[in-house]
């Protein structure tokens, strides 16, 4: 194929991508699923040519987003999130794209309360970070991104009987994101910020340095993996994969997981993954992105006006989210995020 002088690289490669195409007239749904990757003729920019990943492209509620602390919807309706359930046991898999841990199909961990309608059973934990210790994060807060996010994924257990009829289906999928920080001191493992159930998955790494290696996880506490059950963001998103189905509840929570430097260089350098493992941020389209963080941290929900109690009151707060949000991480410059 001879492609034409002074052709963009953006071009140049939807061309290649489209001359590849012709070459295979069948293409195994597997091979699809093998395929796609972070980057290149094969990444974000291309997930849409496989007409069962349309949404990649065409979708107006794909994930993620950049939290914008101007554009967030206080509602103080929004309970803390519910967390039921044994400790996890699970296989972490380097899958030659990221860290992914899956648990079996009777795992019995559900969440429910908050934004949630129904109850749902956890599927699998994604791990995202970048290259540079400045990217990693596929949520941003205010235009702010972190080293990695962890992201904990369930499917609706009370509507539909697996992960795969969830993920087409309205109200089928909830997520839980968690940001990682490497901020400058880390106290040890007695200290309140340094988290062991990270510690215990990030150790098991070195029997996954491999592509599609994998290693037996034991007893991992999600309640203590995550850093608050409190306090979020959430709404309405995608999978930030293929094929990228708008059926996801996002709950981005209000604290960061904390990690040292040494500790996620680990994955950076230790594990045989190229590059980013982060999709791109997505255009918000103007959907409503809801919190219940307040600007006073020490209230309780029982201290938040109830629906019932004075409509108009509760009106005004809804629709003007007045001070400061603020994303509760710490960094160098004492900067309020969110």
């Amino acid at each position: 194929m001879v492609l034409p002088e002074n052709i963009g690289l953006s071009a140049t490669l939807l061309l290649c991508f489209v001359w590849f195409l012709s070459l295979m007239p069948s293409v195994d749904p597997n091979s699809w699923d093998l395929w796609w990757t972070y980057d290149g003729i094969s990444g974000p920019d291309f997930w849409g040519m496989n007409k069962k990943w349309s949404h990649c492209a065409l979708g107006r509620k794909q994930s993620p987003i950049d939290i914008n602390p101007d554009a967030l919807l206080f509602d103080p309706g929004l309970e803390a999130i519910q967390i039921r359930g044994d400790l996890l046991q699970g296989k972490l898999h380097n899958n030659g794209r990221r860290l992914e841990l899956s648990v079996p199909d009777n795992a019995s961990l559900v969440i429910t309360s908050g934004p949630l309608s129904y109850q749902y059973s956890i599927n699998h934990i994604v791990f995202h970070y970048g290259r540079e210790p400045d990217r990693g994060s596929e949520h941003t807060i205010n235009g702010i991104s972190f080293a990695g996010e962890i992201q904990l994924y369930f499917y609706n257990s009370q509507l539909y009987h697996n992960w795969s009829q969830a993920a087409q289906e309205s109200n089928g999928l909830a997520a839980i994101a968690v940001l990682i920080q490497t901020p400058i001191n880390v106290v040890d493992e007695s200290g309140h910020n340094f988290n062991s159930q990270l510690k215990k998955i990030l150790q098991a790494t070195e029997h996954i340095r491999h592509r599609d290696s994998h290693h037996t996880l034991e007893a991992i506490d999600v309640r203590q993996l995550l850093p608050t059950l409190d306090h979020y963001v959430t709404y309405e998103g995608s999978l930030t994969e293929p094929p990228c189905h708008e059926t996801v509840q996002w709950i981005v929570l209000n604290k960061p997981i904390y990690v040292t430097d040494e500790q996620l260089s680990i994955i950076r350098n230790s594990i045989n993954i190229d590059g980013d493992n982060f999709r791109p941020l997505q255009a918000t389209n103007y959907r409503c992105v809801r919190t219940n963080i307040m600007r006073n941290f020490n209230k309780t929900f029982d201290e938040v006006p109830k629906i019932g109690d004075n409509q108009k009151n509760l009106g005004k707060r809804l629709c003007g989210n007045k001070g400061y949000v603020t994303y509760k991480a710490n960094f160098k410059k004492q900067t309020e995020v969110l």
